[in-house]
């Protein structure tokens, strides 16, 4: 009875601990993280920029096609490639999970050097006026 009492609990041990390697043809995380980063801000520059830009009439979705496609392009990939990824990553949450941390940490470091700097003063002006008034 302990031999198969340990027999069960091996199996189950083993059948949750899933193998990490990525397989032949997908994109690794690190692929995947750049790339949908890279698309999260085409969408942003599409909604807040392109749309409101009333020059281009086209549809949002076929001005985010157009970027997507470049974006495809500069990874040296497709769009079939990164659906079939992002099909694997979605059935594999472990893996996904350090993708998107990773997304939402690049995010936090814009954020964080978009608050830091700070707007330069140009001071030249002042010291000109105080140097008037001093001579």
């Amino acid at each position: 009875m302990r031999i198969f009492l340990f027999f069960i609990l091996f199996v189950s041990v083993a059948g949750c601990n899933r193998d990490k390697t990525i397989p032949k043809g997908i994109l690794s995380q690190n692929e995947m993280r750049k790339i949908m980063w890279d698309l999260m801000r085409a969408d942003a520059y599409v909604a807040d920029f392109i749309m409101k830009d009333s020059t281009r009439k086209q549809d949002q979705k076929v001005e985010s096609a157009i970027l997507y496609e470049q974006i495809f392009s500069i990874h040296s990939t497709t769009q079939e490639a990164f659906i079939k990824s992002r099909d694997f990553y979605e059935r594999r949450p472990d893996l996904l999970k350090v993708i998107t941390d990773s997304l939402r940490s690049d995010e936090r470091k814009v954020q964080q050097s978009r608050m830091n700097k700070t707007p330069q003063v140009d001071t030249s002006f002042r010291k000109m006026k105080l140097n008037k008034k001093l001579e």
